[in-house]
């Protein structure tokens, strides 16, 4: 089973080339320290007689970049794309060293081997064995460029799929169309909160509790989700309150295909405990539960931040309430509240982001969009003025033979790079408070609809007389960087 993909690249053919063949990603294991090269039986060996398995197409292994180059030179073409770099990566096991480099020249030959140069490099630095591909993005004969377009991906996967069933590997059944961001992935990998992490985990909670779809619905709707499943339905889809795009649960993993979920809900139905759990868990937010319990001193003083905040004017005031709904600063001392809302929980990732604003708005005493805006402005003058004394004090250092003098220059130096990091950390600082004041704002309205859709104490018409009465003033502010 091999996995491909392609991208561009825009600034070196040379850093790529020597990326790829790099010798210690591609070094070999003891049980194969020889590799017979399937196309002409050469062989690069370092000092220690290792061999590694790199083989040009069209061009020579050790003059790649220079022949590359050269080709885009001839044709004028020596901008944009410069090349493209690819990889085709086996299960593990499945291939040997060998058979996998001979894939891989056959891949290149038929694909680019008529027009473009490739260098093709096996390595084995990540424990399974996968081809990278170099693809000069200029054709050797005529000049013609390479276009960055879908179709240069798919002709790559469909090229390795005939491959690996011609030398009778398996292949990916149903390969995923969308790619989950790189972002997301490490984060969910470090068990950070994500958007899909958080799906999951409601989901689990309901399917837990649940055995039917109608109880499913109410259940995430309790966890800040709507959720949307029948029989007329061909997918069952999830989506925070705030969010306008719906996401298929099957995305989620085969855990959370509709028929797997359906299992799940029909064995729940042959367990009375599941039953009791859910109307245990739905007790706290239903109205006769709230008239047999009176609301205590604590609920009001929560209800009254949520429901009947005044308006927040300055940036102070704002990043206090933001804090506050992201359980960072709590409300008294002895209380800790989690957010309830689906977004809220996912920006607990960026904590640090935001603690960096919260506490240049408290330093610099940063109220309106005004005071942001001279700050920056004064950060830039700081700058520049500080860029300037570098430069010269490092014309200073031009010609200069007095070893002392020389070390008291470049201590100089040294104190200016210094300064101009951390005015530059607190100019992005501010920067991101631009771009980030709109979407606390969607938070803070996220947090209060999710507290609005938990509140037993409330009836349907004072809720919709709170959303009215809190709906935010869109604010158009102009910000210069």
């Amino acid at each position: 089973m091999a996995v491909t993909k392609i991208w561009a690249i825009h600034d070196s053919v040379s850093r790529v080339v020597d990326y790829c063949s790099n010798p210690e990603k591609t070094r070999l294991t003891d049980l194969e320290q020889v590799l017979i090269y399937a196309a002409n039986k050469a062989k690069t060996l370092d000092e220690g007689e290792q061999s590694y398995a790199v083989t040009g197409v069209n061009c020579r292994t050790e003059t790649a970049a220079q022949e590359m180059s050269a080709t885009q030179r001839r044709f004028g073409k020596t901008g944009g794309n410069v090349a493209y770099h690819a990889y085709q990566s086996f299960k593990t096991g499945e291939v040997s060293a060998a058979e996998c480099h001979r894939i891989g020249l056959e891949t290149a030959r038929r694909l680019w081997g008529d027009s473009y140069q490739v260098l093709v490099a096996t390595h084995f630095n990540t424990g399974t064995y996968h081809n990278h591909f170099v693809v000069n993005s200029v054709g050797m004969w005529d000049g013609r460029k390479l276009e960055a377009k879908y179709g240069v991906y798919y002709a790559l996967r469909e090229m390795s799929d005939r491959i690996c069933k011609e030398h009778g590997l398996s292949v990916v059944q149903n390969p995923q169309q969308h790619k989950t961001a790189r972002s997301v992935y490490f984060a969910e990998k470090n068990g950070e909160p994500t958007r899909f992490n958080l799906m999951r985990e409601a989901l689990d909670k309901a399917l837990s509790l649940c055995s039917s779809w109608s109880e499913m619905t109410a259940v995430l709707r309790k966890l800040g989700y709507e959720f949307e499943c029948g029989p007329t339905h061909k997918y069952a889809t999830i989506r925070p309150f705030r969010s306008r795009k719906c996401t298929r649960t099957f995305r989620l993993g085969p855990t959370y295909e509709k028929e797997a979920m359906r299992e799940r809900l029909l064995e729940n139905q042959r367990d009375y405990r599941v039953t009791q759990s859910y109307y245990a868990f739905l007790k706290p937010y239903s109205r006769s539960y709230a008239r047999e319990n009176p609301p205590t001193e604590a609920y009001y003083r929560k209800r009254d931040f949520y429901c009947k905040a005044p308006r927040l004017t300055g940036y102070v005031s704002f990043f206090r309430a933001v804090a506050i709904v992201l359980g960072v600063a709590p409300m008294y001392e002895k209380e800790y509240q989690q957010p309830l809302s689906a977004e809220c929980r996912e920006a607990c990732r960026r904590l640090d982001r935001y603690t960096a604003e919260m506490t240049l708005v408290k330093q610099e005493h940063l109220e309106t969009s005004q005071d942001l805006q001279r700050y920056i402005a004064q950060i830039n003058a700081e700058i520049d003025e500080v860029t300037d004394t570098r430069s010269k004090v490092r014309n200073k250092q031009r010609n200069r033979t007095d070893p002392e003098r020389m070390a008291e220059l470049k201590k100089q130096c040294a104190a200016c790079t210094t300064v101009l990091a951390d005015l530059r950390k607190k100019k992005k600082t501010a920067c991101a408070i631009i771009e980030d004041h709109p979407k606390l704002r969607e938070l803070l309205e996220s947090e209060f609809e999710a507290r609005l859709e938990n509140d037993p104490y409330l009836s349907e018409r004072e809720k919709s007389a709170l959303r009215q009465r809190n709906a935010p003033a869109r604010e158009e502010n102009h910000y210069e960087r």
